[in-house]
């Protein structure tokens, strides 16, 4: 008896609604099942890495001429000059997330265009290698530290070295507001003014695409090739 093609196709849409509702569980448990101590570590992790790579894109945009980070108050390490509310929110619930955009001129940058992409590239590389030195770093920091500190501070530099691969691989998406979306300002510069008008818009879709579990496919494979390249991470 040959299979009746609606029941094929009804079966079909049972198995793909079972499957979403599957995938969305699963995400409901790896964001909102957190407990206390598991997010103040990672908003812990969150302010070092928003501290760190809003440092080095600050500083590397003023050494390749761009004084405008500088007299924006980024060029620090203070993570409050950096961190962005639902970026942050994004970081801690589900690790994918981002800072408060930096205005970067390309035409004040020595390579133009070219200076956005090694602004991006460069300011990542060393966000994951700071994060990296501080995750080896872990064990012998422990010996200078008082016993009842040195627990929490062991886990949120296990957190930080985690997360960073994940915010890493996440900002080289060329999309605003992450820090990659300096690289489709450098492709199409015409676009700048468009981002700056509806920045809040693409900021809160954003932050609905990864909370909804969207983006979390899309940036695994990065995620996993920078553990693959890095030994031992």
């Amino acid at each position: 008896m040959e299979d009746d093609p609606e029941n094929s196709c009804y079966a079909e849409r049972i198995g793909s609604a079972n499957l979403c509702r599957s995938s969305l569980r699963t995400l409901h448990h790896a964001v909102f099942d957190l407990s206390l101590d598991q997010l103040l570590i990672r908003a812990g992790a969150c302010v070092i890495i928003a501290a760190i790579h809003g440092a080095a894109l600050a500083a590397i945009a003023r050494a390749m001429g761009d004084r405008g980070p500088q007299f924006d108050e980024r060029l620090t390490f203070n993570p409050l000059s950096h961190l962005d509310i639902l970026g942050a929110a994004a970081m801690i619930l589900s690790q994918l997330g981002w800072i408060r955009p930096m205005a970067i001129d390309p035409a004040q940058l020595r390579p133009r265009r070219l200076g956005l992409v090694i602004c991006v590239v460069t300011s990542l590389t060393v966000t994951f290698a700071i994060a990296e030195l501080l995750f080896w770093l872990r064990i012998p920091a422990l010996l200078l530290m008082p016993t009842a500190v040195a627990p929490t501070v062991l886990a949120t530099l296990n957190a930080a070295g985690e997360m960073a691969a994940w915010f890493v691989a996440f900002n080289l998406l060329p999309v605003p507001p992450l820090t990659g979306g300096h690289l489709l300002i450098a492709a199409l510069p015409g676009l700048m003014p468009l981002f700056a008008q509806y920045r809040v818009q693409v900021t809160v879709l954003a932050a609905v695409l990864v909370l909804s579990g969207v983006m979390q496919p899309v940036v695994r494979p990065i995620r996993d090739a920078i553990h693959y390249v890095v030994p031992g991470w």
